[in-house]
């Protein structure tokens, strides 16, 4: 058994894209288009690693960090910020830097 990647990601297309991506790193790939489905998945299923839009709309994307690194069962999951905009970099931060 693998290590279990989450995706979250409204855009179809770009999920896709973000699951071929961390299947070829050796993950098994698993995509949400909300926060809220994020969270849900996480507290009901082995998580090693988040990708998270960082794009959201800040009230969302700010919720679900804050109670996914407050939860005792996801605090550890290393979360992965993605950015699809062209002029900015494609993977801005983790949750490493944000402790």
């Amino acid at each position: 058994m693998g290590k279990q990647a989450l995706v979250v990601h409204p855009d179809h297309a770009t999920r896709i894209l973000l699951e071929q991506w961390v299947r070829g790193e050796g993950y098994r790939a698993q995509s949400v288009s909300h926060g809220d489905e994020a969270i849900r998945l996480v507290m009901h299923a082995h998580v090693d690693l988040i990708i998270l839009d960082q794009q959201a709309p800040d009230s969302e994307c700010s919720d679900v960090i804050l109670k996914l690194l407050t939860h005792p069962k996801a605090s550890r999951i290393p979360i992965a910020f993605v950015n699809a905009d062209a002029d900015q970099p494609p993977i801005v931060a983790t949750s490493r830097t944000l402790h």
